[in-house]
């Protein structure tokens, strides 16, 4: 009896693709907030670090932080991958990598609050009396929908290999 060969692998790693693409503009939404507060900060400010001004003095809010841009290197890898896979090239190989770089894309959007680097100074000071500051923060939806997104492109592509 000759294997059939299943019709779904470009359609999913289409979508996987497409979902690709929304966690990795998650970097343009909130990221996340300050707890009992309508503040919030995006993907962009908490990966490549954020100034604000108060009374004509200038202050650095967050530092640059790598692990949160390794996030959505990771989901564009992922997209890279998929779209590779969904061209044929690279067969299972492609979407084995698309499914991992989006795995650890999911989970490293939820580990967002506790990759972000605050304010030197300020952590210092909140540290003297005891306390931390990432205690403070939370996730916000767009590192949530990023999550998300992420774990379910690396489904789609879990699926495409398993269906092939």
């Amino acid at each position: 009896m000759a294997k059939r060969k299943s019709s779904l692998g470009k359609p999913l790693a289409f979508v996987a693709a497409v979902l690709g693409l929304a966690a990795v503009v998650m970097l343009f939404l909130p990221a996340i907030g300050i707890k009992d507060t309508d503040t919030t900060y995006t993907g962009l400010q908490i990966t490549f670090g954020y100034k604000e001004s108060l009374l004509g003095f200038e202050y650095t809010v967050f530092d640059f932080s790598f692990m949160n841009l390794l996030t959505y290197i990771l989901a564009v890898v992922g997209i890279v991958f998929s779209v590779l896979s969904a061209m044929g090239k690279g067969s299972k190989f492609a979407s084995f990598i698309a499914a991992a770089a989006f795995a650890v894309a999911g989970v490293f959007f939820f580990l967002s609050v506790s990759y972000t680097m605050p304010n030197e100074d300020a952590s210092k000071i909140i540290s003297a009396f005891g306390g931390n500051i990432k205690d403070a923060l939370t996730l916000a939806y767009g590192a949530i929908i990023g999550g998300v997104a992420a774990l379910l492109a690396a489904l789609c592509n879990l699926c495409k290999i398993v269906l092939k």
